[in-house]
Parts: structure tokens; sequence; C-alpha cells
């Protein structure tokens, strides 16, 4: 894994189009992802990588998952995966104030993310069937 320098900070309304522009989903079109990117960014729930420019992102949701602080959403552009960008984003996360527990979760077939929660020492909680049919959801968590 090759290193890269970038800067964590909050992220805002005017991280929008940056935002966006990461996010497939969203960079698509999708109206129900846009307005999610929206209300989090107006909600001071996410926190963006940028070395120049934004290069990744989480969200993160307070209190959401029975009580505790959930990383909903992490994204990294394609290019710059494998650099320590998800790594940073989830140490910053850890870093920031909140419940003393805070959860994720991935599809078991999201392998880049289990092997990247495991290196952080993020421990398995559980799994959930019936979101994903045939990929079941791995939740995860970790202690700040």
């Amino acid at each position: 894994m090759r290193q890269r320098a970038f800067e964590v900070r909050a992220a805002g309304p005017p991280d929008l189009s940056d935002v966006v522009a990461l996010d497939d989903r969203a960079r698509q079109g999708d109206p129900a992802r846009l307005a999610y990117l929206h209300e989090h960014l107006a909600g001071s729930r996410c926190l963006v990588a940028e070395d120049g420019a934004a290069v990744g992102f989480v969200v993160v949701r307070p209190g959401h998952f029975f009580s505790r602080d959930f990383v909903d959403l992490l994204v990294v552009r394609a290019a710059d995966r494998r650099c320590g960008i998800g790594r940073g984003l989830l140490r910053a996360v850890l870093g920031e104030p909140g419940t003393a527990r805070v959860f994720t979760s991935t599809n078991i077939s999201n392998a880049p993310m289990r092997a990247l929660l495991a290196s952080e020492g993020w421990v398995l909680s559980g799994s959930l069937d019936g979101l994903d049919e045939g990929d079941p959801e791995l939740v995860f968590f970790a202690d700040r």
C-alpha cells in the first residue's frame, strides 16, 4: 500500500459538489442519494479527506445505531484507494467526540472494506440476513 499525504476536516454544504463527484450513485443523479448527502453535509455529520482536492469522505450518524454513533458511508475515489485515505477517515471518526463505541456495517462481498476494518482493529459484532439477498451485512464496532 502506498501512503498519500492528505488532510481530514469537517465538511459542510459548500462541499456538496466535491462529495457528489466522489460518489457513483450521486454522480449518476440518484435523487435519494443526493438528498442524503445534502442532509448530512448540512447537519455537519460528514468528514472529507483532501489533498488539494477531495479524495474521500465519511458520513457518521450520531446515536443512530442503538444510541451509538454509526459510520453510515465511507467513499474513497477509485484512483486513490489503497493509499491510507479510508484508514485516515476511520481514524478521524474515532478521534471525534461522540459515543464511546462506534458501529459500522458492510456487505460480506465487500472484501476491501472488511480488510480495512480488520486491519484497524474493528470487531465483528454479527451479521444480518435479508437486506441484500445472498449478501449478508456484517456489523463491526470499535471503541473511541
